[in-house]
């Protein structure tokens, strides 16, 4: 049967692994595996090299005219397998033998043929297993016959008890209609109530076979199966760019290359002909490299050559360096269609209280097209753990599948850019860095921390809390301003600082940007709001947004926001967005950093103050 579902959906947020409910019916979806060979394939060079995989495809769509022939699309497994019939309350265990085609499941016990619902309450395990709760063996566990504990018989029945109130988990119960067992539900979510009747973690996925179970030590925890911990999907992204110049094209290494007799003539031969790959080899074995170095030189030669090269030099491999040079930088990019920017002024009447704000943002650079790929790696459940118990999107297939699934969009977006003086100044005052310690001492002690950290880097620096929440400041704003829905806008932060290993440039911007799959990513709205004068009146707007909350005094001084107080003054009122708008899930954002307040000096805390005086001198003058 199928279901239909956005391509872009298959990815987030019902990516393999993920819970799918639609009209009454809960799926979830398998692995790439059960794929096979179809998909559109998605170019993608440096995302493909990080990840260490040899291409992405997107999922297989299903052709849309009636007159096409019937065709195959993401597959899905129905997920929990107990069901139950909400007039005479029985529960089936349904198997794929029971499917009828285009039929939902029905209950074969009433008039009427009554939809079956799935069960609510699945279990999970920190390997990421998933399956369904062992519903006999609950209902069994409380009773005290050993011969009642041994029925086996499919007579199951979930009840609600009367006389027990509403709304609690005591006033339903699962039911054995054989034997007369039963027990009602309170506690089956608490820790160890699975352990305590003698459930083990099964090993496997729902759609996975029984000889394709792995051992599992895990305690299994029962949850509810739309709860926010039965999925936390690994997605990874990059902003298509033109060739980022590599650092180490100045190398002795790289210059020994270039001074070789059959480099030169390898800039005019095309990459397809035989006769590349041919010169490429006897280059790499002649100075003991890969030929995928020679490959990188030879491209970036080919772009510095043509004035397309970024010269703002990124490590290889470096996805947010090389997007950060390539914004950085002023490209002849008109006929890229893919990549096309203009740097533009931000302030073009100078005032006291323009000036202080172009003292602070250093460049603005408008993206007329941007394309985004996104790619999901895997998946962990009950926390976003590490690497060691993350599920890969082909999970025992990984060998043979050498792919990720990925959808390929295209949007338009405004970068920003502070000055980098200016912000080290500040990062260094002693009230900015005791109030960033304090959230990085519980990020440190939150679950979220694998997941944050890829984002923050190894040590959480202030300009990230800045620009984290200037960049969602914006993006509330715009969606005012540019005719956007709030949840069209994304954000990518860049925010490397000194304290981050490896030699890399600093960085100190954001990117608003549009990525969807449909037409709605690219109608110019955003970008013609990033044309001054208008992006300047925007700026100025959203940092007077920030200044009062209507939840204040309690945002502005609060220090215990969200869950694990990852944010100190952000709420609803005033800072978070759409959590799909967001990069880090709305954590790790204090709009006190971006105004300042008693004891913590804001950066733009004085752009802010002679606005406050512009405004009171101009109501002066009125009167």
């Amino acid at each position: 049967m199928q279901r239909k579902i956005r391509q872009s959906q298959t990815i987030v947020p019902f990516g393999v692994g993920a819970i799918f409910d639609l009209q009454g019916e809960s799926l979830v979806a398998c692995d790439t595996f059960r794929w096979g060979p179809r998909g559109e394939r998605i170019q993608s060079d440096r995302l493909a090299a990080v990840l260490g995989v040899s291409e992405f495809r997107a999922a297989p769509a299903v052709a849309s005219n009636a007159w096409a022939a019937p065709s195959a699309g993401v597959p899905y497994a129905r997920f929990p397998a107990w069901l139950f019939c909400q007039r005479c309350r029985r529960m089936t265990r349904w198997s794929r033998a029971l499917e009828q085609s285009d039929k939902a499941p029905t209950c074969g016990s009433c008039p009427g043929k009554k939809q079956l619902v799935p069960m609510r309450w699945i279990q999970i395990c920190p390997n990421g297993h998933m399956d369904d709760l062992d519903w006999k063996r609950w209902a069994h566990s409380r009773n005290t016959n050993p011969e009642a504990r041994q029925c086996q018989k499919d007579n199951l029945f979930f009840e609600s008890v009367s006389g027990k109130g509403a709304g609690g988990l005591d006033t339903l119960q699962v039911h054995c209609h054989s034997c007369h067992s039963r027990r009602n539900l309170m506690g089956i979510t608490s820790k160890g109530s699975l352990k305590s009747i003698g459930v083990t973690c099964i090993g496997r996925q729902p759609w996975q076979r029984w000889d394709e179970r792995a051992d599992c030590d895990e305690v299994p925890l029962a949850v509810q199966r739309g709860a926010s911990n039965v999925y936390f999907p690994l997605v990874h992204s990059s902003i298509e760019i033109p060739n980022a110049s590599r650092a180490d094209s100045q190398s002795e290494k790289a210059l020994a290359i270039k001074a070789d007799d059959f480099f030169r003539p390898l800039l005019g031969v095309n990459e397809d002909a035989p006769m590349f790959d041919m010169m490429v080899e006897t280059l790499a074995k002649a100075h003991d490299i890969t030929p995928e170095y020679v490959k990188g030189l030879v491209r970036d030669e080919k772009q510095r050559e043509a004035g397309k090269a970024t010269t703002v030099d990124a490590t290889p491999g470096d996805l947010l360096g090389e997007e950060w040079a390539a914004f950085l930088t002023e490209l002849d990019n008109s006929d890229d269609p893919h990549f096309r920017t203009r740097h533009v002024d931000l302030v073009q009447t100078k005032t006291k209280v323009t000036s202080l704000l172009a003292d602070r943002l250093d460049k603005v650079v408008l993206a007329d097209r941007l394309r985004e790929v996104r790619a999901l790696e895997g998946f962990h459940r009950v926390t976003p753990a590490g690497s060691d118990k993350l599920v890969p999107v082909a999970l025992n297939h990984k060998a043979t599948v050498d792919w990720l699934p990925a959808i390929d969009v295209r949007g338009e977006g405004i970068f920003l850019s502070l000055d980098e003086g200016r912000l080290a100044v500040w990062e260094e005052q002693g009230a900015v860095r005791d109030r960033v310690l304090e959230l990085e001492k519980r990020l440190n002690a939150s679950f979220m921390e694998p997941r944050l950290r890829e984002r923050t880097g190894p040590i959480l620096a202030p300009r990230y809390v800045l620009l984290h929440t200037l960049a969602h400041l914006l993006i509330r704003r715009l969606a005012f301003e540019s005719g956007y829905a709030a949840t069209s806008l994304r954000e990518r932060i860049y925010a490397r600082s000194a304290a981050d290993p490896g030699g890399a440039s600093k960085q100190a911007g954001i990117l608003i940007y549009t990525a969807a799959g449909d037409s709605e990513g690219t109608l110019g709205g955003l970008v013609r709001q990033g044309e001054p004068p208008q992006l300047q009146g925007t700026v100025l707007e959203a940092l007077q947004d920030a200044m009062w909350c209507s939840s204040d005094p309690l945002c502005s001084e609060n220090l215990a926001s969200t869950f694990a107080s990852l944010n100190f003054a952000a709420c609803h009122a005033c800072t978070l967005v759409a959590e799909t708008s967001c990069e880090s899930g709305n954590y790790l954002l204090d709009r006190v950093l971006v105004v300042g307040s008693g004891k913590v000096p804001g950066f733009f805390q004085d752009v802010l103050d002679a606005a406050v005086e512009a405004a009171g001198e101009g109501i002066r003058g009125i009167s």
